[in-house]
């Protein structure tokens, strides 16, 4: 590999949340990076991987060894005699046969060319990599062996480090670097052996897609799965598709159903429970219509006995049950029979209750002159919309 060692680092955790997992993998590249510069280390190509439950940086070579370096040390001025000369090469540990005189604005100067031999970059991943883990950012860390600990998202449970075929020999809270990984929480062994070559395919066959692309895929093509032939298509959500990449470690789509008679609630209570609550798929009609179905993606290899989606089926009957419970509740009351009580509700202790506050939105509303809703609704339906969104603000 032109005298190149590929390096595996896997930092192993109890469940990381989702929405956190790719800005701290963008951290950590910068941040090896920006390591491996101060150590005069070229880093090489790299790829940054993660599930839930570990951050995997890959590298595909970097040097055995630093590159030598070569600096000049300037010592006294010239004119100081061979007496100070004598003691600058002592202090370096050289003869005055090693010392030159260097040429600089200020005048002659005894200099010294220092060589120093680059030292060996195993040495040198084991006083970077436990850097690395402290110096990735995160909105919140916790200390988890006592105050004044390292601290870190979740707790390390494992550290994978392979340089070549040697382990990169460190420990952090605790927990020492070494040369086994482990696998999905059910699906997999706890050890598993593995080098360079086989890292993937070993964590594929306990349960662990390390790549984020190749889960979505598998989440895509499992839902065209169990669509074909129905009739029926999924609403594209990425901003959920994307959340449930990183909430899964080997996803797997599965289709539930819901009684139809939910269906008289609007369209957007039964989304927000689906997608908001319970991070499912909606599915709808050729012409737009939402069926009576979801898709829900489990962690798992497979759901034979069909336990997890009678699960599922439950929990969203409670929870449209609860929905059409609310929206009925909500609407035994117009919004402008709300506003009166604004009155007893604070804002803000300075600023007055939330009527008030709706008096605000209603002049703010005035001095824009909307004039669409003016026109459309006159001047009392200009003050009434100012002051339904007063109520509805809160």
């Amino acid at each position: 590999m032109n005298g190149r060692i590929p390096l595996l680092f896997e930092i192993g955790v109890e469940e990381i949340p989702h929405w956190m997992i790719r800005p701290a993998l963008g951290e950590m590249e910068r941040i090896f990076r920006d390591l491996c510069e101060s150590h005069r280390i070229e880093p090489g190509a790299l790829r940054l991987d993660a599930t839930p439950r570990r951050m995997v940086l890959r590298s595909d070579g970097l040097p055995e060894r630093q590159p030598d370096r070569e600096e000049l040390v300037l010592g006294p001025p010239k004119s100081a005699g061979d007496g100070a000369a004598q003691g600058f090469a002592r202090k370096n540990g050289v003869t005055m046969a090693d010392l030159i005189v260097e040429i600089t604005p200020k005048g002659e100067y005894f200099a010294l060319r220092k060589r120093t031999e680059g030292r060996p970059v195993r040495e040198i991943l084991a006083e970077i990599l436990p850097e690395l883990i402290r110096r990735i950012p995160w909105p919140k860390t916790m200390y988890w062996t006592g105050k004044g600990g390292p601290t870190f998202i979740r707790p390390i449970r494992w550290i994978a480090a392979l340089f070549g075929d040697q382990v990169v020999e460190f420990s952090f809270a605790g927990v020492a670097a070494g040369p086994l990984t482990c696998g999905h929480r059910r699906l997999g062994a706890k050890e598993i052996v593995f080098d360079h070559a086989t890292y993937e395919d070993r964590l594929e066959k306990n349960g662990v897609i390390i790549d984020a692309g190749r889960r979505r895929q598998r989440i895509e093509a499992g839902i065209r799965r169990l669509l074909r032939g129905t009739g029926l298509e999924w609403v594209r959500d990425e901003a959920l598709l994307e959340d449930l990449v990183y909430l899964t470690e080997f996803p797997t789509p599965v289709m539930g159903r819901f009684d139809e008679r939910f269906l008289d609630l609007p369209r957007e209570v039964l989304t927000t429970v689906m997608r908001h609550h319970q991070r499912y798929f909606t599915v709808q009609d050729g012409e737009g219509r939402l069926a009576p179905r979801f898709i829900a993606i489990m962690n798992m290899k497979a759901d034979r006995k069909g336990y997890v989606v009678k699960g599922n089926e439950r929990v969203l009957e409670a929870r449209f049950t609860d929905a059409r419970f609310f929206w009925e509740l909500d609407r035994q009351q117009t919004l402008e029979s709300r506003l009166e009580r604004l009155r007893n509700v604070t804002f803000q202790a300075r600023l007055g209750s939330y009527w008030e506050k709706t008096l605000g939105i209603v002049d703010g509303v005035r001095r824009l002159e909307l004039r669409v809703v003016a026109q459309e609704h006159g001047r009392r339906g200009l003050g009434l919309f100012g002051a339904l969104a007063g109520g509805a603000v809160r």
